[in-house]
């Protein structure tokens, strides 16, 4: 579990097929007051997964979380 002052706490883990996958997404279900448009927003890691958009998949980057 992860806190920010801005957006408020979330789980870091979360599982698929059975594997649980740390740091791989960040999704705050209920925000603070201040950040509610952010509510169910999901955004990834782009150093840790394939991400595809409009057909095209993106390389990934290397950072200091890859």
């Amino acid at each position: 579990m992860t806190h920010c002052p801005y957006k408020g706490r979330q789980p870091t883990g979360r599982s698929s097929g059975g594997t649980l996958h740390e740091d791989l997404v960040w999704i705050y279900r209920t925000p603070l007051p201040e950040s509610q448009k952010i509510a169910g927003l999901a955004c990834f890691y782009s150093e840790k997964v394939d991400l595809t958009v409009d057909g095209e998949r993106l390389e990934r980057p290397r950072t200091v979380f890859s």
